[in-house]
């Protein structure tokens, strides 16, 4: 290649870098630095009191949750009709704010974690409707200033038809718009959403269930991507919340590298951490591996009241047992134990500490746990993703000459034969961003260089 070709392609990778600079500037630069949030579940008050949160642990706190008022035509969101349940919404933000002024505080509205509840119908419903949208739109800000919350969450957890995607999209964009109006006046308010990442979760006979990527990246401050729950229906034993997965995509590493693969930038990508575990009676307690065989899901716990779901603090309790045996997978990045019949999959220690570590190399704005509610009294779980996060955040970057952040050493690879991750997309480096190239992008991109080689 002749020198003058040599500096025309050096001109053009130049351009593709302020273009890239600039796409994650876009993106990045109002949005905060670090997100360390978790969900505080309201139902679980009389165990986890708002006074018992250690509220320096977090940056972001959501109360969970608030829904639509399935019984009225209104569309307007309601407070549970659980006692004293009033007073504690009210209270919320002043009472973690006494302990960490900087501290934010979002209000979710959401839909029951099952399908084609009545509060699923009620939101699809609210979302396939002009006036319907508006009325939710005014409801829930309203309740959200009325009670002193920084922000506003929408958890539509299990949109079920194409139509739903898209009209999740618009209302979201009519949020962000009326959020954006509103500011004009008063103090502006943050907007998430809390998603999952694939239709395969749904179980759903479509494959046409993909999430209004673009709409949703425009009018959300950030995305919080749900990387649990991957089998709540299975007849062997099975990870609830594995990193890596090399036979299927049910992984947490294929949730996020799919959102940033469809455009969303890690500085908006929030990545959820679960607090609880998920249990089963093995058919025969001798084959106790991942994948034996089951007969029936573990027995109701306290703090859920449900079947299978256990909460961290409830783990912690059975592991005292010297008949429990305790086992790290760190192909998968797992955990389990075993004890007589019962088989319980979770994230212990030292799989929070993995995937905290695995978000940081993702350069993800940051993390969530859910709930917080079902974590032990010495916050275990929130303390060791808190310390695991700020560790790798100090000195997983330096900035060069230019004043720009070099991004961080990769992790350490897995074993030989374990699972990979998704590579990390590449792009521009700046202090909250390592933007993704999407396809659209990639043509104007070599376009630019062919023009001028």
């Amino acid at each position: 290649m002749c020198q003058s070709s040599v500096s025309s392609l050096l001109f053009s990778l130049l351009m593709i870098s302020a273009f890239l600079h600039s796409e994650c500037l876009q993106h990045c630069e109002t949005g905060p630095d670090q997100v360390r949030a978790g969900y505080w579940f309201s139902q679980y008050d009389h165990y986890s009191p708002v006074s018992s949160i250690n509220a320096s642990l977090y940056t972001h706190l959501y109360y969970y949750s608030l829904s639509l008022d399935d019984a009225t035509s209104s569309a307007a969101v309601t407070v549970p009709p659980r006692p004293g349940q009033l007073p504690i919404l009210n209270t919320f933000s002043s009472t973690i704010k006494s302990s960490n002024p900087s501290l934010k505080t979002l209000l979710s509205i959401a839909t029951e974690d099952r399908k084609n509840s009545a509060s699923n119908a009620a939101f699809s419903a609210m979302a396939a409707d002009p006036d319907l949208r508006a009325s939710f739109i005014s409801s829930a800000l309203a309740l959200a200033r009325e009670n002193a919350f920084d922000g506003l969450d929408l958890a539509w957890q299990f949109p079920s038809l194409p139509s739903d995607m898209t009209n999740l999209g618009t209302l979201l964009a009519e949020c962000r718009a009326r959020i954006s109006k509103e500011a004009q006046n008063s103090s502006s308010v943050l907007l998430t959403v809390t998603v999952y990442f694939s239709n395969h979760l749904f179980e759903e006979s479509t494959d046409d269930l993909d999430y209004p990527v673009d709409v949703i990246s425009e009018s959300v401050d950030w995305v919080n991507a749900l990387c649990f729950g991957y089998h709540k229906n299975s007849n062997a034993t099975t990870n609830n919340a594995a990193l890596f997965d090399k036979a299927s995509h049910f992984s947490t590493s294929y949730g996020i590298t799919s959102w940033l693969d469809a455009g969303i930038p890690p500085c908006k990508l929030v990545m959820g951490v679960p607090a609880y575990g998920r249990s089963w009676f093995l058919k025969n307690k001798v084959k106790n591996e991942p994948g034996a065989p089951v007969v029936a899901a573990g027995p109701r716990q306290k703090m859920s009241n449900q079947t299978g779901t256990m909460a961290y603090s409830e783990i912690e309790e059975l592991l005292r047992d010297p008949s429990s045996e305790f086992i790290y997978d760190n192909q998968t990045v797992i955990s389990y134990f075993h004890s007589g019949g019962l088989w319980v999959s979770f994230d212990s220690p030292e799989v929070v500490e993995y995937k905290i570590k695995f978000a940081r190399h993702n350069r993800l704005l940051g993390y969530f746990l859910w709930p917080i509610s079902f974590d032990d009294l010495h916050h275990t779980i929130s303390r060791q993703a808190f310390d695991v996060w700020l560790r790798n955040y100090r000195s997983s970057s330096y900035k060069d000459d230019d004043g720009l952040e070099q991004a961080e050493s990769p992790l350490d690879a897995p074993q030989e034969d374990a699972p990979t991750p998704s590579a990390a997309p590449s792009g521009c480096t700046t202090r909250r961003c390592t933007n993704s190239i999407n396809n659209s992008h990639l043509g104007l991109y070599l376009s630019l260089c062919f023009l001028f080689i």
